[in-house]
């Protein structure tokens, strides 16, 4: 059963002679379910009182139960996508209002197997997360999952890394905790620096592989 919202008490269905007789067969077996078990969504309700689910919905017999005060809300079943599935009970009463959802409420498979795959590893960046959680980097970087679920304090930033350009990109972990602070930005003069050391390294590689080349050449 997903999780509920809290419930009302409220007094059992006191059912009068015309309400009585106003009750189809089927609405009979809905009420009886609800008072032996409760609360149940109209899946469950379909599933146990033997009404198919699409007479159950376009028929109107919950609707029409409720404005008896022979059924109410009393609560509503979480999933990813919100508070979208209401929870009945026997009884009259107001209905359970339906929560607001939010972001500590968001939760999703892909947000379960990144949190998973840092829990197997620290310090990883976009591209290592969606390799191990089987997700699309874009996904990763671009679809809120990361900072949701920092606000839910299931995983953090613990680290950066400088990218090529002198950007920043974070690297996370599992796990509350607080967010490394991020460096600051290279100015343009460290920027230059890095790229002449960069090109006077490759520049070595170059003439050092052109060496080996020469050798094998006079070796035959």
């Amino acid at each position: 059963m997903p999780s509920l919202t809290p419930l009302a008490q409220t007094a059992g269905p006191q059912l009068v002679p015309d309400a009585e007789r106003a009750l189809s067969p089927a609405m009979r077996r809905i009420l009886a379910l609800l008072q032996s078990r409760s609360p149940l969504s109209a899946k469950e309700i379909s599933q146990h009182a033997f009404v198919a689910a699409k007479t159950l919905e376009g028929g109107g017999y919950l609707k029409k139960m409720k404005a008896m005060g022979l059924i109410r809300v009393e609560g509503w079943a979480k999933n990813h996508n919100g508070f979208t599935t209401p929870i009945y009970a026997a009884g009259a009463g107001p209905d359970c209002p339906r929560p607001k959802f939010q972001t500590r409420d968001r939760d999703s498979v892909g947000m379960a197997r990144i949190v998973a795959a840092l829990e197997g590893s620290a310090n990883l960046g976009y591209r290592d997360i969606a390799e191990l959680a089987g997700l699309s980097t874009n996904t990763i970087k671009n679809g809120g999952y990361m900072d949701v679920l920092m606000k839910q304090g299931r995983v953090h930033i613990s680290a950066w890394r400088r990218n090529r350009k002198g950007g920043q990109t974070p690297l996370y972990s599992a796990g509350p905790g607080a967010n490394a602070v991020k460096p600051p930005l290279l100015t343009r003069q460290e920027i230059m620096s890095r790229y002449r050391e960069r090109q006077r390294v490759l520049s070595g590689r170059a003439i050092s592989l052109e060496g080996q080349f020469k050798a094998m050449l006079c070796a035959r």
